[in-house]
């Protein structure tokens, strides 16, 4: 049986090579299809004996994914983006399941890898890496969920989505089974947060658009949640998890979920409470959806009962950090600040590096203004995450030195600072106003 890898691709130069030493061996044909890269994408392409065929972007992924497997001449299609691998250990399933597999087309594992674990996928929050695989070992966080990317080439199939797009239809409009295949494509886009962010506004209009042109269809209205969720759009989460429940009523989980932390970030809680209240009826142990509901319940004034939801929540999850946050900042509210700092000291000790944590401990200090304790938690945590706290760690431990008169250490400090965060309003003005007052000072 011949595989073909069928690819879309554009400026992709940074992590091509990578994806396509992780097939070698494992497929016989690379297809890929270029939207107008600028850089080294197409010469990587070739040089991994891809066949590279042009194609004018038309703000459509289907269509783009439709030309590659129109082009691919094998007996089976996989389907990856740039910045995703196939670990050799998968290698000899997916081929014994391209020689002997009985449903035409598989759901593989998706991997989602992140650098902290406050993140989540879909509704799937973070846990800690402790695969066996070479693929994504660097990184101490990910979280699963299932795609259809691997699948007979069969007359007509194709996907259909301008954003999201799937192939699933394909089969389930023909009854076709859908297996469930245990190979995991290691996916690394969510660690590029400068590309992530880029995309926001773009990925959010498409989805818009392809939800304006088929209203009635219930995955662009996902496809919308989605995308709206990731901009932070609130009005726009509610208006699509309104229409998705409108065409159908036995909605994913994460439509709840959207739907509960929408009404939540308009600090409209008690609506919140009963959309978590209903993802919780379908499934009582769901994480995100204990920890949303805590979180109005906390907002509302019922500290015990949030309490309580954080820490089962916690417990479900070790490796998911948001629940002992929101319990360490809950504690702080109710000023325990003891309380607040050893929760926090507690999580660390299983996350040293997980710079929300250490962001957490220092604004514990900050609220139960002990100076001297913000200043060490600062310094300490600039050692684990020089990148991290978001200049918050930077200008304390600036703001110290400087009253202290050592201002060419705090000079340092901020230049640390405004190398990652250039745009850091508080550190610009502290920068300036060194400069200001010691002429000696380098510009």
């Amino acid at each position: 049986m011949k595989l073909s890898l069928a690819m879309i691709v554009k400026n992709e130069e940074s992590v091509l090579g990578h994806c396509l030493e992780s097939v070698q061996g494992l497929v016989d044909e690379i297809v890929i299809v270029d939207t107008g890269s600028s850089d080294a994408t197409v010469e990587i392409a070739e040089a991994h004996g891809a066949r590279v065929f042009p194609f004018a972007w038309v703000n459509d992924f289907a269509l783009a994914r439709n030309y590659a497997l129109d082009r691919c001449t094998g007996d089976w299609l996989l389907v990856l983006d740039a910045d995703e691998a196939i670990d050799v250990l998968d290698h000899a399933l997916i081929r014994k399941t391209c020689e002997e597999g009985a449903a035409p087309a598989y759901r593989l594992i998706l991997r989602n890898y992140f650098s902290g674990g406050d993140h989540a996928t879909l509704d799937a929050p973070a846990q800690r890496n402790t695969s066996h695989y070479s693929e994504g070992k660097d990184f101490c966080y990910y979280a699963d969920f299932r795609g259809l990317r691997l699948c007979r080439r069969m007359p007509g199939v194709g996907f259909t989505g301008r954003i999201h797009e799937l192939v699933d239809p394909f089969f389930e409009a023909r009854k076709l089974p859908i297996g469930q295949l245990d190979a995991v494509i290691h996916h690394y886009g969510k660690l590029f947060e400068d590309r992530e962010s880029a995309k926001k506004t773009y990925y959010l209009e498409l989805a818009r658009k392809e939800a304006r042109a088929h209203p009635s269809n219930f995955q662009c209205q996902f496809n919308l949640v989605q995308q709206a969720l990731i901009a932070q759009d609130w009005t726009t989460v509610l208006e699509a998890a309104d229409a998705y429940l409108r065409l159908r009523k036995d909605a994913p989980l994460l439509i709840h979920l959207a739907a509960g932390t929408a009404m939540q970030r308009l600090e409209r809680h008690e609506e919140a409470l009963a959309c978590f209240q209903q993802l919780l009826a379908m499934a009582p142990n769901h994480v995100m959806g204990l920890t949303g509901k805590a979180v109005s319940l906390a907002s509302l004034g019922r500290f015990d009962e949030a309490e309580i939801l954080f820490r089962k929540a916690s417990k479900l999850q070790p490796s998911f950090v948001v629940p002992l946050l929101n319990l360490s900042e809950l504690e702080s509210i109710r000023g325990n600040y003891a309380k607040a700092r050893e929760i926090l000291q507690q999580a660390l000790e299983a996350h040293p590096d997980n710079a929300q944590l250490l962001t957490g401990l220092v604004k514990a200090d900050v609220l139960a203004n002990d100076t001297e304790a913000a200043v060490k938690d600062a310094w300490a945590a600039l050692q684990k995450c020089p990148a991290g706290g978001d200049g918050l760690w930077h200008q304390l431990v600036a703001v110290w030195l400087e009253q202290r008169g050592h201002s060419s250490q705090a000079l340092a400090v901020l230049e640390a600072g405004l190398k990652t965060f250039p745009e850091h309003g508080e550190l610009l003005r502290l920068w300036n106003a060194l400069i200001s007052s010691d002429p000696g000072a380098p510009a």
